[in-house]
């Protein structure tokens, strides 16, 4: 049976709701206290107040434009058979008819879940990491093992930069040179900045048990988040939804986060004089843009993704690599993230969520995720104009952060 379409007037009961008790409530009050509470870099220069809409006008003009992008989004994604075409569209006829998804914690891989996947014709085909993915993309409740509840309290002023950096448990080397360089926690120029490294688990197949060795770690250094799901690729986009999660109730205050790979090097210096410079009402979604891409239909590449998946073009969206938001949208995309169905990609689920809330990613030339000239990957002058590179192998790291923060550089 053809569904009907969606009435743009209409209002969407639940994720309506949603937003104006919660988000909304965090915007309002972040506009309204942040020039007072965030200090001004040293030697920086403030930056004019663009006109922003008044207190009173706010929540109308939050939640119609709120409605008019999750329309846009709507429309953007083909009708088809595509298995996640038509969940997601379910999920659009649910938000009509006020209905809460039920199986957002379906986490059994039974009877619900087979029939789900049997609407795929060539399931049998997919990779095994796929069938999995597909098997458990209902799941979204896994425990956190271990947890750095603190992490943002106890400074004068609030979290400005928070660096989450994804990484895999036994990339401890990675980590460790994040720690002794771009990562390392302070308050340079009073913006306190800290870091967090998000992990799965490492069990059965995909390698030895690490659980231990990662308390250590935990207990040495108090940056590791850790959730009980096997950290696979496909499961990147869990790991996003669980770190929103942590953030909108440990790190509920934070100006900008910065999400990142853990063998990216970041210029945090040049990161927090740029941040620094901007409209305190700038709602930020930057990175490099990924604009006019399409799913890959190459079985051997990492991005493979089948037809009989996903049909349609990808929205606009900021390299998974390495890439800023304004810490007031955790709560918005903590929000909308319950009423988009997981994608294997994550950044392109990233960008569809952004999408719904008519954030349209913003292009910094300083982020190169895909590395830059062969000639230039050891040239310490190249990387202090830059804010992100990927990649980098923790030596690297090491010998570059040293030079450009060597104060006899000359360039």
């Amino acid at each position: 049976m053809k569904r009907k379409e969606m009435k743009p007037s209409r209002c969407i009961t639940v994720a309506t709701a949603l937003l104006s008790l919660v988000a909304l409530k965090a915007y309002i009050e972040w506009t309204v206290e942040e020039a007072e509470r965030v200090p001004t870099p040293h030697g920086g220069h403030g930056v004019p107040t663009t006109a922003q809409p008044s207190k009173e006008d706010l929540p109308a003009f939050t939640l119609q434009r709120f409605n008019a992008s999750l329309h846009q989004l709507r429309q953007s994604i083909p009708r088809t058979n595509a298995y996640w075409n038509e969940k997601q569209h379910q999920i659009f006829q649910d938000l009509d008819d006020g209905l809460v998804n039920t199986s957002w914690n379906d986490c059994s891989a039974g009877p619900e879940a087979a029939s789900r996947v049997a609407k795929i014709s060539d399931f049998s085909s997919y990779p095994e990491l796929y069938r999995n993915f597909l098997l458990y993309d209902e799941c979204r409740n896994f425990s956190l093992l271990i947890n750095q509840a603190g992490k943002c309290s106890g400074t004068k002023n609030r979290t400005f930069l928070l660096l989450a950096i994804k990484s895999l448990p036994g990339n401890f080397a990675a980590r460790q040179a994040v720690r002794d360089t771009w990562g390392r926690e302070g308050e340079p120029g009073g913006l306190p900045v800290r870091t967090v490294f998000l992990l799965g688990t490492a069990q059965g197949r995909l390698g030895p048990r690490l659980q231990n060795l990662v308390e250590y770690e935990s207990r040495s250094y108090g940056d590791i988040l850790m959730w009980d799901f096997e950290d696979t690729f496909f499961n990147l986009t869990l790991k996003d939804f669980l770190f929103l999660s942590w953030t909108a109730e440990y790190c509920r205050d934070v100006r900008y986060v910065l999400k990142g790979d853990d063998d990216v090097f970041i210029n945090t210096p040049k990161v927090l004089e740029y941040l620094g410079s901007l409209d305190a009402n700038k709602m930020l979604y930057m990175g490099q843009v990924m604009a006019n891409a399409s799913p890959f239909r190459v079985r051997r590449s990492k991005y493979y993704v089948p037809e009989s998946y996903y049909v349609g073009p990808y929205p606009s969206y900021a390299g998974g690599g390495g890439y800023i938001f304004s810490g007031p949208l955790v709560h918005w995309l903590h929000l909308i993230s319950r009423h988009i169905a997981f994608y294997p990609i994550d950044d392109v689920y990233t960008g569809l969520c952004f999408q719904a809330l008519g954030i349209l990613p913003e292009a910094h030339p300083g982020f190169l995720t895909f590395d830059i000239a062969e000639k230039d990957r050891s040239d310490p002058c190249v990387h202090s104009r830059l804010l992100l590179v990927h990649r980098r192998s923790p030596q690297q790291t090491f010998q570059l952060w040293k030079q450009i923060t060597d104060p006899s550089l000359s360039c």
